[in-house]
């Protein structure tokens, strides 16, 4: 991987995980540069691809880089080498095996609630928040799976890599862009929303979180990740491509401590049976709009902002808003091609599965 690897590659890399070239050193000046790290850290990167000692330099890079973030210098190799990619590391903690093993019951399940999660981020962002998703899955979701990567399983328990490119590469069945971010960092809202109502213990704060993306399936494949017996810890690390840097962090780890697959198989059980009700008022931006001609309530917008519900004050949320008419609908076309901030309240629904706010007022619009 090492012949691989480019110099300005390289540079780019460290300027983006706080390493800093020595004062009066610039990179790709004609000669080799010593980069500082804060935690006094030190290497040497050479002038220029080709050199004679350039490989070797290389080598005693990752042998630092992996020194100092406690990680395998293959994965670093492979995201310099590879900057455009999200990467997602599944660690399960299987106890009573090997490193990098687990029983095949507990890695079908892992597998499966990888797939699941996909699954689920891409039938959030495209159809809204659910207490349950059913039926069959949007056609978005094959092109999804088959530009997901699958690698090798490492040492460190058990451990699976996935990987998306951050970029557009499919469509949806209504003509919208949707991108391997996209999808990401629906994941990601997802899973930290359930992760901090694990971290409760209470089933009501699953309830408080649907409209962050947690729903019964995805209680589901994050139960699956507990290993066979549903009482095992594991975590997620979302790493963010380099070439689109993402909410100022390069990655994001959510733990999930041993004991989470009880409590994350009665919440999926418990959101099955809900439904939306109760007054409810938000304040943000319309981030997407959905005209969707083959239903009688073809109108809703995506609202990302502050919801304020009977049991929630100023929660940051993307909420899906009804729209009665073309007129409401033509309104909000214009407030977002003017990125203009907009109120929406009114009663939460979910006649057909979906969470939705059904306005009685749409101020600003």
């Amino acid at each position: 991987m090492t012949s691989a690897l480019k110099v300005v590659d390289i540079a780019s890399y460290l300027a983006g995980t706080g390493w800093r070239p020595s004062p009066g050193d610039r990179p790709n000046g004609g000669r080799a540069t010593v980069w500082h790290h804060p935690d006094d850290f030190e290497v040497l990167v050479p002038a220029r691809d080709g050199m004679g000692d350039a490989e070797r330099r290389i080598r005693e890079i990752l042998r630092c880089l992996a020194d100092l973030e406690d990680r395998p210098a293959a994965d670093i190799a492979s995201e310099i080498a590879l900057p455009q990619l999200d990467r997602q590391y599944f660690r399960a903690f299987t106890p009573g095996h090997d490193p990098g093993y687990t029983s095949l019951t507990s890695g079908v399940k892992t597998f499966n609630a990888i797939r699941s999660l996909l699954d689920v981020a891409a039938r959030t962002v495209t159809q809204g928040s659910h207490f349950a998703f059913v039926g069959k899955a949007p056609s978005v979701l094959r092109d999804v799976l088959r530009a997901a990567e699958l690698g090798p399983t490492r040492l460190g328990s058990y451990v699976v890599e996935t990987r998306l490119a951050a970029g557009t590469f499919a469509r949806t069945d209504v003509g919208e862009e949707l991108s391997g971010r996209a999808i990401l960092t629906q994941m990601l809202e997802s899973v930290a929303a359930a992760q901090a109502a694990v971290m409760t213990g209470a089933l009501v704060a699953f309830e408080d979180a649907v409209t962050d993306g947690v729903s019964a399936n995805l209680c589901q494949a994050l139960g699956d990740l507990c290993g066979a017996e549903r009482k095992d810890a594991f975590e997620i690390t979302f790493r963010w491509a380099r070439s689109i840097p993402f909410d100022g962090a390069p990655s994001h780890v959510l733990p999930f401590p041993a004991g989470s697959g009880p409590l994350l198989q009665a919440a999926g059980g418990r959101l099955r049976n809900l439904v939306a009700s109760g007054s409810a008022a938000v304040t943000g931006i319309i981030e997407s709009l959905h005209d969707d001609t083959a239903r009688a309530d073809r109108w809703r917008i995506k609202v990302r902002g502050e919801l304020r519900t009977d049991r929630i004050q100023r929660a940051r949320r993307a909420v899906w808003v009804r729209l009665a008419d073309q007129a409401s609908y033509d309104r909000a076309i214009a407030a977002h091609r003017e990125h203009r901030e907009i109120t929406v309240s009114g009663e939460l629904s979910s006649p057909t599965g979906r969470v939705e706010l059904v306005p009685d007022r749409l101020a600003d619009l």
